[in-house]
């Protein structure tokens, strides 16, 4: 299973959407975990929710905090570019950018690191579109983690690929085999709260509008009132994140939960 996204590579015992600093700079929406040999997992994660947003900062930097061990993060925008963040635990960050040939001399429409009023760690950029540079990077970012591989290797396999098909390679040239893949018990947006997750996603992007609002420097408040009960339909989505990959509430829990709100925040 593949999709446009962000897929996070880190060695943890630990499922990663419970590791502290995962959900903080990647957002909740993890799809799945392939796990591979030695606690290596590969985690597959949507868009963040809008609120979600203002709240990542640093990439990789924290997870490899957390676990100890280097943190691959490789974002995959609509087959257009790819955005790497490699990581140690020292805090050292190194980001590269990759996109289409055939846009090579135009700037990127996507914006990588939203909230640029939090500054990321110290760290190298590598010239966009550098592939013996980038390759390099991976290279002595395996080196650290333990991985035997080589910069020629890593160059081969991913080559100028801007989908998908780049990681796969890129995977296959660390020499990780997969052992199985896990996919949530539940889902953030599933047909049991449903509404719930409505009523939350609108909460969300009124976070993020009040958000840009002041990032602006706008210092009245935005027109109309919050939708009722937006911190605690969104609180909800939290507890259900907590949920997914074991742990948390059962699913019967989370249905009694979203009834109870629905029944506190009636729709107007």
């Amino acid at each position: 299973m593949a999709f446009y996204g962000t897929y996070v590579l880190a060695r943890s015992a630990t499922p990663l959407p419970h590791v502290p600093g995962m959900r903080s700079a990647f957002g909740s929406r993890c799809m799945l975990i392939t796990r591979h040999q030695e606690g290596w997992q590969l985690a597959g994660l949507k868009t963040p929710m809008h609120h979600e947003w203002p709240a990542i900062h640093g990439g990789p930097v924290p997870l490899a905090i957390a676990t100890g061990a280097p943190v691959l993060a490789v974002e995959i925008k609509e087959s257009y570019c790819l955005q790497y963040g490699g990581a140690t635990p020292d805090g050292r960050l190194w980001l590269a950018h990759f996109a289409r040939a055939a846009d090579n001399d135009k700037g990127c429409i996507f914006d990588h690191h939203d909230d640029s009023t939090v500054p990321l760690p110290a760290g190298v950029d590598v010239p966009a579109n550098d592939l013996p540079g980038l390759a390099d990077h991976l290279a002595g970012w395996a080196a650290d983690a333990g991985l035997d591989t080589s910069a020629s290797r890593i160059a081969e396999a991913i080559g100028t690929r801007t989908n998908e098909t780049a990681l796969d390679g890129l995977v296959r040239a660390l020499g990780l085999v997969p052992v199985d893949t896990v996919y949530p018990a539940v889902e953030l947006d599933d047909l049991d709260w449903w509404e719930c997750w409505q009523r939350a996603d609108d909460a969300s992007v009124r976070v993020i509008q009040e958000w840009n609002a002041r990032k602006r420097g706008r210092l009245r408040p935005l027109p109309g009132r919050p939708p009722a009960g937006a911190d605690e339909f969104i609180r909800f989505l939290d507890r259900v994140a907590d949920s997914m990959f074991g742990g948390g509430l059962t699913r019967a829990e989370l249905r009694a939960e979203a009834a109870r709100l629905l029944k506190t925040y009636p729709q107007p």
